[in-house]
């Protein structure tokens, strides 16, 4: 048998001696009591308990995204998460602690809000929804195009049992973008008999020497039919064109703005003439006219009214052309 000895603390007094059996006893506590404090350690930067762990705070905050909780609400979970991950990098296992005890406590804190919410959406949303036939009813074209397709897809939305905040957030931001379309129909009403006449923009070069006019008509009629003529005329010591085209279509006003249908066009002429820098004879090349229908939405353009009354001077329309 071997025996250790080592003096006692002042405490007890005296001396205490281990077998050789108990140093291997205590020193085997020793290796454990490290193990388990390395092991305490690494639980805290992974996240060990009952308390969030990273991967789970990723989740939780995605779920309630999906679910419709506007980006602004989830701006303090969303920094808790960062801090821990950059904790959890650095090895400050304090700093971890406390934000994964903030981010713990406020997902808790928004279940039992996201409970509250969800309890009373459906009454709100009926409520809400009851509100927009009567406002839908004041609109028209463009206004009441823009809202027909949102209107079906928001009820769609809202039967949805799992997705009753993202219902209720869209059709709380359609709610105030019914009272934006009322006030841009109303806009447009007052609007509407001034926009209709003969918009004229002419530009000519300042400079005497260069022959340049330029010429844009916008023929906006009562009857929403729509015709425009832009043209160019210039001589110049090298260069001469001479080109005119119209177009044909429909017009209608969103607000105070004037959106231009083209259905089709039509190149009257194309001239183009230049000095030949070998030659020094001018050289001339024609494009042939046409007439031709247009692929929707792609000569589609807009005039707003402060714009046609900065750079246009308006005309009442006679006859038709």
């Amino acid at each position: 048998m071997i025996y250790i000895c080592k003096r006692a603390s002042r405490v007890f007094g005296g001396v205490y001696c281990l077998t050789f059996h108990g140093l291997q006893g205590w020193m085997m506590g020793k290796a454990t009591v490290l193990i388990v404090v390395a092991a305490l350690a690494a639980c805290v930067l992974a996240g060990c308990s009952n308390k969030v762990t990273i991967e789970e705070g990723k989740a939780k905050i995605e779920e309630l995204a999906s679910k419709g909780v506007p980006e602004r609400e989830m701006s303090s979970l969303r920094m808790y998460l960062f801090h821990m991950e950059t904790a959890k990098r650095t090895g400050n296992s304090s700093q971890f602690r406390v934000y994964q005890d903030s981010l713990t406590r406020a997902l808790s804190d928004f279940e039992g809000k996201m409970g509250a919410i969800l309890e009373e959406s459906g009454p709100f949303m009926d409520s809400l929804r009851g509100t927009f036939d009567e406002r839908i009813a004041l609109l028209k074209g463009l206004h009441l195009e823009s809202v027909e397709k949102r209107v079906a897809s928001l009820d769609s939305l809202k039967q949805i049992g799992s997705q009753k905040l993202l219902a209720r957030n869209r059709l709380e931001s359609f709610s105030l973008d019914l009272d934006t379309l009322v006030i841009m129909q109303r806009l447009a009403d007052s609007l509407r008999g001034q926009f209709v006449g003969i918009w004229v923009m002419e530009m000519e070069s300042p400079d005497p020497s260069q022959k340049v006019v330029e010429r844009t008509e916008i023929h906006m009629r009562a009857d929403g039919t729509l015709f425009i003529m832009e043209g160019k005329r210039s001589n110049t010591p090298d260069f001469r064109e001479d080109w005119l085209f119209e177009s044909y279509g429909t017009w209608d006003l969103r607000g105070d703005v004037a959106h231009h249908y083209v259905t089709r066009e039509k190149r009257v002429r194309q001239i183009f003439e230049a000095v030949d820098p070998q030659t020094g004879r001018w050289r001339r090349e024609a494009q042939p006219p046409f007439d031709s229908t247009v692929a929707k939405g792609t000569k589609d353009r807009y005039a707003d009214w402060a714009a046609l009354n900065k750079d246009y001077q308006r005309f009442p329309i006679r006859g038709r052309r």
